[in-house]
């Protein structure tokens, strides 16, 4: 048992990425339910207010991810993965009890706030025992995180709308004779809260086996995991030579803050942030305008949190044998027009389905993020590199959601928009082609 621990761990980090995914990754299904049961009490959200949600979440786990890395210092670790499994599932479940728009800010932050730390607590025991091979491990966990919108949206479907009861156009009495388009249907509305509960359940048996199981390894084990894995395996013979890389000059991260490449890849991965939104939170109120059959709706929101799964692999593999510049510039490249045609493609059913499970495939370019800062910049404060990189989401979230609010306050339609969310991910695939090599 002890000499395959690791295999355990991997296990346990799989099962509690996916239950710290859960929220997030299925808020695409969740969100016009959510419009339709605040419209019914009497509390009318906008569209950008209900997309808000998700952009404060992924904030937050972008913003404040490193804060238990930081009690850890301080803590006993298997202590502090119990309190943040017990506190995040408390919080899931008391969003039962949200039945304004304002306090579900408030949750969102919170949701947020303690997923960040426990994938910061998951990647953490991934990386300290499997170290020679944290790539596939990390790799594998990033698959798992994409199955957990399949899993979220495949229990929207069951819990809150079962009978697959249709979308009500209503009119607003007000000077611009305007409508909303809403759930109507009293099981539908009576059931909304109870995915929350539902959530919480899912993600208590998720993360249990982690919370006996993670733990440091001694410097004992250490050692005899790095024997194991260092051993020739089927797994390490090449079938094909790898491409010789050019090599890197090894950097630190200060040094790296003072080069003009890191600036191109921080903006790239600001644009990914805008695709990422567009396409796991807001297909749902995308499609509807032409699509009235809401259970086939979630079947292309988890649909699509397959295809990301996978594309998080896929593109790894690709970034692996063809580097940064041809895997990001084929993925951006793709990527850009296919948020733009969903305007055009939700009048097809099947079309609208293939477009978001390509362009959600394509945005499984995420994890590529930390292989490319080491590419780019060498392996020196890897770490530090990925988290600078990574806080590019920060500002693409907000200006994403100064999107949304132009869009609700009519400035522009949705094909504006969907043209602002995905006309610079050209730019930035010809940014990777002429600046990464």
């Amino acid at each position: 048992m002890k000499k395959h621990y690791n295999y355990l761990v991997l296990i346990c980090v799989c099962l509690g990425t996916t239950a710290m995914g859960l929220p997030f990754f299925s808020y695409g299904s969740l969100l016009p339910y959510l419009y339709s049961f605040f419209y019914s009490n009497g509390h009318l959200a906008s569209q950008a207010s209900m997309a808000l949600q998700p952009v404060l979440i992924l904030l937050c786990i972008t913003l404040t991810g490193s804060i238990s890395g930081i009690l850890e210092l301080y803590m006993n670790v298997r202590l502090l993965n119990l309190i943040l499994s017990v506190v995040y599932v408390v919080i899931i479940a008391c969003a039962y009890f949200v039945d304004t728009i304002t306090v579900m800010c408030v949750f969102s932050l919170l949701l947020g706030t303690m997923g960040g730390q426990i994938v910061v607590v998951n990647v953490a025991r991934l990386t300290e025992w499997n170290s020679s091979k944290s790539g596939q491990a990390n790799g594998i966990m990033g698959f798992f995180m994409g199955i957990s919108g399949f899993i979220g949206s495949t229990m929207c479907t069951s819990v809150i709308n079962p009978h697959n009861a249709e979308q009500k156009e209503l009119f607003l009495n007000n000077s611009a004779n305007s409508s909303i388009v809403v759930f109507t249907d009293k099981y539908v509305l009576e059931h909304t809260q109870d995915i929350w509960l539902a959530w919480a359940g899912a993600a208590f048996i998720l993360l249990l086996p982690g919370v006996f199981i993670l733990r440091p390894p001694t410097p004992e084990e250490v050692c005899e995991q790095n024997m194991i894995l260092s051993g020739d395996s089927f797994e390490s013979v090449e079938l094909l030579p790898r491409p010789k890389k050019a090599s890197v000059e090894d950097i630190s991260a200060m040094e790296m803050l003072k080069t003009p490449k890191f600036y191109i890849l921080y903006a790239i991965i600001l644009i990914l942030s805008l695709v990422l939104l567009t396409s796991t939170e807001l297909y749902k109120f995308i499609g509807q305008e032409a699509i009235s059959d809401d259970k086939f709706l979630n079947v292309v929101g988890a649909s699509g949190a397959v295809s990301n799964a996978f594309g998080r692999i896929i593109w790894g593999l690709i970034l692996d044998r063809f580097g940064t510049r041809a895997t990001f510039t084929v993925a951006f490249f793709l990527q850009g027009p296919l948020t733009v045609t969903l305007h055009y493609a939700k009048w097809n059913s099947y079309g609208y389905l293939a477009n978001i499970v390509i362009c959600t495939f394509c945005v499984g370019i995420f994890t590529c993020i930390a292989p490319a800062c080491q590419e780019l910049f060498g392996k020196k404060d890897l770490a530090l590199k990925y988290a600078f990189t990574l806080s590019a989401e920060a500002f693409g979230c907000v200006l994403f959601y100064m999107m949304q609010i132009g869009q609700s306050h009519h400035l522009f339609g949705e094909l504006g928009f969907l043209i602002m969310m995905g006309a610079p991910s050209l730019v930035a695939s010809m940014m990777a082609f002429c600046f990464f090599k």
